[in-house]
């Protein structure tokens, strides 16, 4: 493959830190990578599948602490955790990030991640590196850049979006 074609480890945080500093996001800390599946881009679907492991073993359950309340027989109580979705260019979502007992996987669910995959333009390959932050206001959000095809080992181009 041309090293040409792919983005500076380096440069690629340098974007990533300006994209951040431009939307107002601070105390950003890396939590995890998805590689997109064919069934979270896929048309009619409005949910990305994020794998329970993947999902506690990072800082989404310090920020979000209502993920992971218990019910009294022990599971998961399901809870449904609202996030604003801001993107690079200023467009406002609300998705809801939830854990489900019957898959054992957490979910961003909703139409707006439907409209989110639509308007960014979101194919299977595609990688997403979320990082947990807190906005100017201290709201609570996941930061999303994504790296176009990445994951299928093609050419790397970046974008950015909040959550």
């Amino acid at each position: 493959m041309d090293s040409r074609c792919r983005i500076d480890p380096a440069e690629e945080a340098r974007r990533r830190q300006a994209v951040m500093d431009g939307l107002g996001v601070y105390d950003a800390e890396w939590a995890l990578s998805k590689v997109l599946m064919q069934s979270d881009v896929q048309a009619g679907q409005n949910q990305l599948l994020l794998t329970k492991e993947a999902v506690r073993a990072s800082h989404i359950p310090e920020l979000f602490p209502e993920l992971k309340e218990l019910r009294g027989n022990g599971l998961n109580a399901e809870n449904r955790v609202l996030v604003k979705v801001l993107d690079a260019e200023g467009r406002e979502k609300v998705v809801s990030l939830r854990y489900l007992n019957s898959g054992k996987a957490y979910r961003v669910i909703g139409s707006n991640w439907r409209r989110l995959v639509d308007e960014s333009r979101m194919c299977k390959g595609d990688r997403l590196d979320f990082y947990t932050c807190r906005r100017g206001d201290g709201e609570r959000c996941l930061f999303l850049f994504r790296s176009h095809g990445s994951g299928a080992g093609g050419t790397s181009r970046s974008n950015s979006l909040v959550l």
